[in-house]
């Protein structure tokens, strides 16, 4: 029923709030959650020699890359990554170089497809040659 002058008030109303609860029940997106990592490199305490080259995170659904931050945290101080625009959809890429020995964390935020958005932190350690 499609509501016109004549239709009543309250009955415009059941209109309106029929149409909404229809609305909501819309299956949502798989990705409409905080992303969950599914593997990344290095992997949460990994022990590693300095030569990587790359890091990588893989999560569980689409995310996007434009506004994707990574953050290096170095013995030395914090360095920001650049996470590569041409890589899978659910994948984060960045190049990071040789690292001395030493304690790292990979601090990473990402936004899902929906906007949501996630956070995590990969501790990882660089061993001495």
């Amino acid at each position: 029923m499609r509501p016109t002058r004549n239709t009543p008030l309250k009955a415009q109303a059941a209109i309106v709030l029929a149409a909404v609860l229809v609305m909501s029940l819309r299956p949502v997106p798989v990705w409409a959650r905080p992303m969950t990592v599914m593997s990344s490199f290095p992997m949460v305490n990994q022990i590693m020699d300095g030569s990587a080259r790359s890091f990588s995170i893989r999560f569980d659904g689409p995310v996007a890359h434009g506004s994707a931050r990574l953050t290096l945290i170095t013995p030395n101080g914090n360095r920001s990554l650049r996470a590569r625009l041409g890589s899978e959809p659910n994948t984060l890429f960045a190049a990071v170089g040789n690292l001395p020995p030493g304690g790292y964390e990979l601090r990473w935020r990402v936004q899902a497809m929906d906007g949501d958005e996630s956070t995590g932190t990969i501790p990882f350690n660089v061993s001495a040659p």
